[in-house]
């Protein structure tokens, strides 16, 4: 079975550990963006290969702006957005694109979780 390909948009090193842990059991490749420019390059390159993308946001202008290039190039590419614990940034999420959000801090377990119901067809997960 070829390994799953993934991109990790995030400033947070530790949240690399998260993911790592969360993705335990599963053939995985992460390709770690720590820009979004960076991410966007990795979009456009392999944008048809990805099988999912996390995206942890901490700005979220930029992140937001980097979840509606995805939805645009990419428009079934399930897409996960971590932020912090803001109504407002959820719903703006889900509008431009995001199948699921989780609230930060997240653990490996609720991710892994969350993870697997994203890659789901057709699935939107709304915020707990």
């Amino acid at each position: 079975m070829k390994p799953r390909l993934v991109l990790l948009y995030t400033h947070d090193r530790s949240f690399d550990r998260v993911l790592t842990e969360a993705l335990l059991g599963i053939e995985a490749v992460v390709l770690i963006a720590r820009s979004v420019g960076a991410a966007l390059q990795i979009v456009c390159r392999r944008g048809r290969e990805l099988d999912f993308v996390v995206l942890d946001f901490n700005d979220r202008c930029r992140g937001m702006t980097l979840l509606s290039a995805i939805d645009m190039c990419c428009e079934k590419l399930p897409t996960l957005v971590i932020t912090s614990k803001d109504q407002h940034a959820s719903a703006v999420a889900y509008a431009n694109g995001a199948r699921a959000c989780l609230n930060k801090p997240v653990l490996a377990a609720e991710l892994a979780d969350t993870i697997g119901k994203v890659n789901e067809p057709d699935t939107q997960l709304t915020a707990a």
